[in-house]
Formats: structure tokens, C-alpha cells, sequence
């Protein structure tokens, strides 16, 4: 039985950037990392445009597992399969292994969501792991046609990433305009029109139906149009919370793994962070959280009681030749509405999204992106309300 004062289920960045905050701040804990997959350590992010960087798998990779558990003197267990979490017992089970710990913490991640009444065949994928982009890359050759379903934020970086490797892409939006959700109706038509610029076949349809293989092809099955054929179907709908262990183990889920505001879940010993996790009613999948988690959470396991903080946190739509910044409306029950703003940028746009006279959030589409500190001292201390 390996013993381990904190074990981390999962080698996403949550859980590596946990792993290393603990041993900042602590030089003599045992750390254990448990991972499903190799434990490698890499930017997620920057798989939608690896690309337009002409980054491969290594180039992107930061570090392999034995490199992480040497520098950091953790224990790594790469391709273990946890199948019981015993919290009464302090036990972790996974394959002939049993780890004993005395806290306990999920980084689960998250998964791509299922397209309903869409059966994945060959040549249709989501990417939302290192794995899955070397999928995609091991389908890829000149000349493919390239189907997109959905127009969100992981779509329009594919997109443009693909666009601007030469594929001839398509993107299928249920709405008229491109990110839905984080930017106002204006700036996502203006990030539309400008992947049309690049050559998108931007097509608008109530919803795919189902795929079929023909051949080497993929049959897609819209609404609103005749069936199409593509060499590859990309499905970029969005995440869901890997909360599958988590219910096993008798956590509170919501949409995410529930903590309180030290990250601390129903169970005694046991906290979660990252993609997985639900902290103040909020499921936030944006690396700058994940950051803001891990320093807190950190501190709380190690005996400091230290609340999760969110400032304002931008985030960069990574789109070198349509530069976009914006910070997310974050609110359980969102309230207001956007308001274009005048700026004396000519190729700048600017939108600030106001609940009566409360900022809550922004959008700076090209050159306006140069005030992004200027609208990031405008908001709040605090996202939390």
C-alpha cells in the first residue's frame, strides 16, 4: 500500500499546477499523482493552435511524468484506472494498486459533450486532450475538407488554425453569429465575417442529426439542408464535468463536483479544482481559474484556510489575425446586457457588458485590445457577487 499525505486524481493542469504549488510550499509532503493517461504535462490551450505555431505533440509536451516527479519529488502512477475511492477508509483503489492518503483531491477535467443522437464513426472526433490531437493530426493530410460543428470559442480557434494551415474548412453554427454567449452579437459577427475572410464556408443550420462513414467519407446529417460529405468532422459543441468517480464516491454534483469556497467538497479530506470542479455556483474551464484555485486550495490543504479568489480574469481568443480579449460575464443567473462603447481606434471595437451600473464584463476586438489594462482596472475587485 503506497501512503501519500496528498493524492491528486488526475495530471491535467489543474492537477500539476496543485501539485506544484503544494511542493512551493512545502518541501517534505508526500504527493501522489494519479493519471488515467502517460502524465504527460502540456498547455492545453494550445492545441487549437498548435498549427498556426507549427507546434507537434513534443514540441508542446512540457514535460513527461518522470520529468514532472523528478523535479517536483512527486509520485506520478500513469495509466492507473482509479475504480473506488473508499473516503471513510482514506483508500484509493486503482488497478492492483492501493493508495492510502489523508487528503484527497479531484482534477478529474472534463470530456467533450455528446452531440444527441450522434453516433461517432472514423474521421469524426473531438479534441480536448493531447491524445485526441494526435488523432486529429494522424488524419490530416492536403487537400481535406473539414467540417466544424459548432461556432463557440474551442470552434473558431480550430478554424482559424486550419484555415490558416490551407484546409478547406466548414463550420456549422446553430446561431447567426460566432461565439455565442461571451462576446456581444456585434463582435461575434465581426469574428464570423472575418473567417469567411479567411475562406470558412460558414453555414447556419438548426443542428447535425446523426454522421454516417461512405467510403473514406463522413456523411453529415443536417436540419435545414441536404446531407454533405466531409474527409473530417470535428465536433467542438463544448466540455462537460468528469464527475462520473465523483458521484461514485458520494460528492455533491451539480454541474461540477460542489466545493465551498476553500474548494472543499461534502466529504471530509477531499476538495477538487479544474474543469471538474463547481466553486460559488460556477463551473469555470479557463486556465487563469484553474490558477487562482491551485494557489488557494494549496494553502487550505496545508493547514492555511485561504478562499478561492477571482479578480477579473481576460481571457485571449487565440486568433493572431483577429485579435480578441475579452473577460466573461461570470454569474450564476446573469443579469444586464452589452453596450458599444466609442473609441478613437479605427480598426477597434469595444463593448462593455453593464448590470445597471455595475461593469461586469468587456470585449476588445482588434486594435482595441491595446486598453486591455485600461478596461481591467474598471472592474471590480471581485467576480463574486
Amino acid at each position: 500500500m503506497l501512503q501519500s499525505d496528498i493524492a491528486i486524481i488526475g495530471s491535467g493542469m489543474a492537477g500539476y499546477f496543485l501539485a506544484q504549488q503544494l511542493r512551493e510550499l512545502n518541501d517534505t509532503a508526500k504527493i501522489t499523482v494519479i493519471t488515467a493517461n502517460d502524465g504527460r504535462f502540456y498547455p492545453k490551450p494550445m492545441l487549437s493552435t498548435a498549427l498556426y505555431h507549427k507546434k507537434t505533440p513534443d514540441t508542446i509536451t512540457t514535460a513527461t511524468a518522470e520529468e514532472m516527479s523528478a523535479k517536483y519529488g512527486i509520485e506520478v502512477i500513469t495509466h492507473a484506472q482509479v475504480s473506488q475511492v473508499l473516503t471513510k477508509d482514506h483508500l484509493i483503489q486503482c488497478n492492483d494498486k492501493t493508495v492510502q492518503y489523508k487528503k484527497l483531491v479531484f482534477a478529474t477535467g472534463s470530456k467533450a459533450i455528446m452531440i444527441p443522437g450522434v453516433v461517432p464513426v472514423s474521421g469524426f472526433l473531438s479534441v480536448n486532450s493531447m491524445e485526441d490531437y494526435e488523432q486529429l493530426l494522424s488524419q490530416l493530410d492536403d487537400n481535406k475538407r473539414i467540417l466544424i460543428i459548432g461556432s463557440g470559442l474551442v470552434g473558431v480557434e480550430f478554424a482559424h488554425d486550419l484555415l490558416a494551415a490551407g484546409y478547406d474548412v466548414s463550420m456549422v453554427s446553430q446561431v447567426p453569429n460566432a461565439l455565442l454567449g461571451l462576446v456581444p452579437d456585434n463582435i461575434g459577427d465581426l469574428c464570423r465575417d472575418h473567417l469567411i475572410s479567411m475562406g470558412l464556408n460558414w453555414i447556419e443550420d438548426r443542428g447535425v442529426r446523426g454522421v454516417c462513414k461512405k467510403r473514406d467519407q463522413v456523411v453529415v446529417q443536417f436540419s435545414d439542408r441536404e446531407d454533405a460529405e466531409y474527409d473530417l468532422v470535428l465536433s467542438a459543441v463544448g466540455i462537460t464535468p468528469n464527475t462520473e468517480l465523483a458521484k461514485q464516491t458520494n460528492l455533491e454534483v451539480n454541474k461540477g463536483i460542489i466545493t465551498d469556497e476553500f474548494g472543499r467538497t461534502s466529504q471530509d479530506d477531499v476538495f477538487a479544482l479544474g474543469d471538474c470542479a463547481e466553486i460559488y455556483g460556477l463551473n469555470l474551464t479557463y486556465v487563469a481559474p484553474i490558477k487562482q484555485q491551485s494557489q488557494a486550495v494549496a494553502k487550505t490543504i496545508l493547514g492555511q484556510q485561504t478562499p478561492i479568489q477571482y479578480p477579473a480574469m481576460p481571457v485571449v481568443v487565440k486568433m493572431p489575425t483577429f485579435p480578441l480579449t475579452l473577460v466573461p460575464v461570470r454569474e450564476v443567473e446573469i443579469k444586464g446586457q452589452w453596450q458599444s462603447v466609442e473609441n478613437d481606434l479605427e480598426k477597434g471595437v469595444i463593448s462593455a457588458f453593464y448590470d445597471q451600473d455595475q461593469l461586469k464584463g468587456f470585449a476588445l476586438a482588434g486594435q482595441a485590445t491595446k486598453k486591455r489594462n485600461e478596461w481591467l482596472q474598471k472592474m471590480p475587485p471581485s467576480i463574486i457577487t
